[in-house]
């Protein structure tokens, strides 16, 4: 017999919902018959739209959803008007993904609810950053965590549940940009990221693509959001003018329809990263400022990172504007060629792996 329904709540940011986003899934694998709702918000729910295992979304209204846009199935309003929806849902568990004073909030709604708060790891985390001289044991995975909240074993398996999300008007939108690179195959380059000190050099992507298609026959997009304009223009002043159709600036639900039919992705440590588990699709991270011991890296059992060692990482949990030494040597001194030699094991066949 189903449990009572559950709430997920996790409110932001996109990277941190996209995560959050496999637990439904989890609970559903633990317990087919249960009810899962969601909730977040207005801007990131609609990067959610389709979920499988989702059955209603509870949207904090932001006045950001594009009216031309389907909204996700559900409820949208204030916090309060939330509450007071949720309250009609006989909620028997509220897992909080969030643990900010908005989401104890719907978790203090539910005295009789089954409450769950995984670990936050946040001053082990800046401890790595403030106190490196101390040992800190690496935060495990994030997916790996929450497999555990609802009782599954660690290595249970991921469910693209964003790839099953995908309507077919935006599978055939990437299937016409890709042309005859479709056919051949390609990568898929996540250049862009909210922080600066997260950014592998363009220049460093556009050799990467170069490789990519002299040393492996395949095609390249190298994808950014459609605000990321000065880094867009930097790119179109690398590649050639024959081959600016490589630089896509896409919103979320494109990106990831077109990454959905990549042979692997390899992009710095920003949202763009997390659609591999979603898609079901190998992910390889760059990372700089940031360290894959945060727990945010290599989600999915075909991830992988590339990185080099040096004494001033990480610098931050988050990033920052500017490299705090003024030389994003973390970024800089990491050759292309590593990050190639990071992939090709990505691009195996499952059974050479």
């Amino acid at each position: 017999m189903p449990h009572g329904p559950a709430v997920v709540v996790r409110f932001s940011s996109l990277g941190d919902v996209l995560l959050a986003a496999h637990v439904p899934s989890f609970l559903r694998a633990a317990d087919p018959g249960r009810r899962v709702l969601f909730v977040t918000k207005e801007r990131y729910a609609v990067a959610l739209r389709g979920h499988p295992d989702i059955d209603r979304f509870y949207t904090l209204h932001d006045g950001t959803s594009d009216p031309a846009e389907p909204a996700p199935f559900g409820f949208s309003g204030s916090l309060g008007d939330l509450v007071a929806a949720l309250r009609r849902e006989s909620i028997a568990e509220v897992i909080d993904l969030h643990q900010n004073l908005r989401s104890s909030r719907i978790v203090g709604a539910f005295d009789q609810a089954k409450r769950i708060l995984p670990p936050k790891h946040g001053l082990r985390r800046r401890l790595m950053v403030h106190a490196r001289w101390i040992r800190v044991k690496p935060v495990p995975p994030l997916l790996r965590t929450y497999r555990s909240l609802v009782g599954l074993p660690p290595d249970a398996p991921l469910k693209p549940w964003l790839r099953e999300a995908l309507t077919e008007g935006e599978r055939n939108r990437a299937l016409a940009r890709l042309g005859t690179d479709a056919e051949r195959g390609f990568v898929f380059l996540g250049v862009g990221a909210r922080w600066e000190t997260k950014r592998w050099p363009a220049r460093h992507f556009v050799a990467l693509g170069v490789s990519i298609a002299s040393q492996l026959g395949l095609g390249v997009r190298y994808a950014m959001d459609p605000s990321e304009r000065a880094l867009e223009e930097e790119f179109r002043s690398l590649v050639p003018a024959e081959r600016h159709g490589e630089i896509v600036s896409l919103g979320f639900r494109d990106a990831a329809a077109l990454a959905a039919t990549a042979a692997a992705i390899v992009s710095n440590d920003s949202a763009l990263l997390h659609l591999g588990p979603a898609l079901g699709v190998p992910a390889l991270g760059i990372f700089g400022s940031t360290i894959p011991a945060f727990g945010f890296a290599s989600q999915g059992p075909r991830d992988s990172v590339v990185e080099i060692p040096l004494g001033c990482r990480p610098c931050d949990v988050h990033g920052k504007r500017r490299c705090p030494l003024s030389h994003h040597a973390c970024m800089e001194r990491l050759p292309p060629e590593l990050a190639l030699t990071s992939l090709r094991p990505l691009l195996a066949p499952e059974s050479s792996r």
